[in-house]
Parts: structure tokens; C-alpha cells; sequence
């Protein structure tokens, strides 16, 4: 069977014409790169090949869309993309091109996660590791973006401002337990409460 590439009536790109088939918009970039036949008969491989690379390019757009929104990881990508009936063998290849390129990365979206949860309400690193694994961020990203969220200084800017809420809410041991079921660990809350205490015995 064979099939013509006829351009659109707008100018703007092509269609593949093929018997019993609905007509199938192809790029003019995509046109252009293959030096195809304008209404001439091309092989039913070929329009077959236009379709598949057309799909391929599709879905690499609707992937960069999401992305120039806000950082994705590679899990959230995918269901996403599923959801617009791109195939799984598509949105691999597309997904790892991305990665290779350094336009998806998990590691930027769990700074990204990280920086977002803890200007709201500061949490321990416990807590943000189960939610960053959840989301499907790889576990040598996730500890890595962890490791500097959790620097000393960090630390106890998030713990004296989470016991501050906590605090004004609740009697000491209480405060206490809300911050160890907010993902700080016992050693982390002493350490940073006793680092806040000595800052400001030194200003006074």
C-alpha cells in the first residue's frame, strides 16, 4: 500500500495520506530534514517510519512542556505521558534523551522538593526522604540533595523555626513530640536547639 504527503492548506507542516487511514500530521521540520516526495507516491515503510518519528518528536515536546513548568522526576514524566497515550517505548527513549541532556533530572527536583517543603513547614531529613522516594526520585539523588539541605547551619534554621510553630501550639513535650513525627531524629533537635542557644548567648 502506498501513501502521498500532502501539505497542509495553511502552509504550516503536512499530512501523510494513506488509503483507509485518517490522515496524519507530519512537521515541516520533519518534512524537510528527510527530503521527501511532495504528492508522490513513498512506500508504506516510509509512512510507517514518518508516523514513528512524528510520535517520537510528540512526545519529547509534550515531556519538555511539563518540564519548563517545574522540575519532574522521571517517574512522574512517564505517568503523565502515558495518560496521553504515548507509547512506553517512545517515552523511554524520550525520558533517557532528556536525562542524557541534563533537562530531566531528580536531583534538581528534590532541591527543588526540599527547598519548597521546608519554607512552608520544615521537616526532618526522615520524613523528606520517604516523600522524595515516593515521588520516584533515585535514592543517591535524594541523599545527596539531603545531605545539603542538611548542612549544620540548615538544620538549625529548620528545627528553631519548626519548634517555634510548635511551640506557640503546644506544652514543651508535646512541641517535642510533633517534631519527632515531623522526621527529626532526638540527636538532630538537641544538637540544633543547643546550637540556637549558644548563638544567642553569644549576641547578648
Amino acid at each position: 500500500m502506498f501513501a502521498t504527503i500532502e501539505r497542509k492548506a495553511s502552509g504550516e507542516g503536512y499530512f501523510i495520506l494513506q488509503e483507509g487511514l485518517s490522515p496524519f500530521f507530519i512537521s515541516a521540520r520533519l518534512f524537510l530534514s528527510r527530503s521527501l516526495p511532495l504528492s508522490q507516491p513513498i512506500a508504506e515503510e516510509m509512512a510507517d517510519s514518518l508516523r514513528d518519528e512524528q510520535l517520537l518528536l510528540n512526545c519529547r515536546e509534550q515531556a519538555l512542556q511539563y518540564l519548563t513548568r517545574r522540575e519532574h522526576t522521571s517517574l512522574e514524566l512517564k505517568q503523565k505521558l502515558l495518560k496521553k497515550n504515548y507509547s512506553q517505548a517512545h517515552i523511554t527513549q524520550v525520558l533517557e534523551t532528556l536525562i542524557h541532556q541534563d533537562l530531566l533530572s531528580e536531583y534538581r527536583y528534590a532541591q527543588s522538593f526540599i527547598l519548597s517543603r521546608q519554607r512552608k513547614n520544615p521537616e526532618g531529613k526522615s520524613l523528606l526522604r520517604q516523600r522524595l522516594l515516593a515521588k520516584g526520585v533515585n535514592h543517591e539523588d535524594a541523599e545527596r540533595a539531603l545531605e545539603e539541605a542538611f548542612s549544620e547551619e540548615l538544620l538549625v534554621e529548620a528545627v528553631s523555626k519548626a519548634y517555634g510553630v510548635s511551640i506557640r501550639r503546644y506544652e514543651p513535650d508535646l512541641a517535642l513530640q510533633k517534631l519527632l513525627s515531623r522526621g527529626f531524629s532526638r540527636s538532630d533537635i538537641r544538637f540544633a536547639l543547643e546550637r540556637a542557644d549558644d548563638e544567642k548567648e553569644e549576641i547578648l
